[in-house]
């Protein structure tokens, strides 16, 4: 579930990534090619839709596994639930994003635009979102409208998907480790047969 989200991240900020390299941002950026500015824009827009989709889903997917198969260990979904409001409810990113996602399908993509930092010789590009345009749209609830209003001219949205893909990433470690645990008799059982197993095969067939 989280394997998908992860890697649309990955994608989204390998291409930041690559226009740190002079050789590859320089073209794109020469203002006799607009075309290339316009394509970078148009790949940035593409990747960012299928960040919010990938966590849109990964949310969904991880409830329904979770109600599933531990609907009946009150602890274990006791503490999902409680761990999920302590990370993610009172989180104005991950409020923003869910809302972002929300105003792709009801409105459109957001316009991204490139920002570019010069100093001391070194260079910093990155994608924002220009604020004004999304906060045209009503269905932001008050948290969300705020924060947004908060940001300035625009949203750094790279930074923004960035600190959320962490803290998913983190919540995903936690409930795998706690599944884990639940069942670490079974998992010391499977390993100490398949040891055993192992070892017979091989005073039998020679290893």
């Amino acid at each position: 579930m989280g394997y998908v989200f992860q890697g649309n991240v990955a994608q989204y900020k390998s291409l930041v990534a690559k226009l740190q390299d002079p050789a590859v941002s320089g073209p794109i950026f020469d203002v006799r090619n607009p075309e290339a500015h316009d394509g970078l824009l148009s790949e940035a827009e593409r990747l960012l839709h299928n960040v919010l989709t990938a966590m849109s889903m990964r949310v969904d997917q991880q409830r329904r596994f979770m109600e599933k198969y531990f609907h009946d260990d009150l602890a274990l979904m006791s503490e999902y639930g409680e761990k999920v409001v302590s990370l993610f409810k009172d989180d104005p990113q991950a409020s923003f994003l869910k809302g972002l996602r929300n105003y792709i399908t009801h409105m459109q993509l957001p316009v991204a635009q490139s920002n570019q930092t010069f100093g001391h010789g070194e260079f910093d590009i990155t994608f924002t979102l220009p604020g004004e345009p999304l906060l045209e749209w009503r269905g932001w609830n008050g948290v969300q409208r705020m924060w947004i209003a908060g940001q300035g001219d625009a949203v750094a949205i790279v930074d923004t998907v960035d600190t959320y893909a962490r803290k998913a990433g983190e919540f995903d470690k936690w409930l795998f480790d706690r599944i884990a645990l639940k069942y670490r008799a079974d998992i010391d059982v499977y390993i100490r047969e398949c040891a055993e197993f192992n070892r017979e095969h091989d005073r039998v067939f020679g290893g």
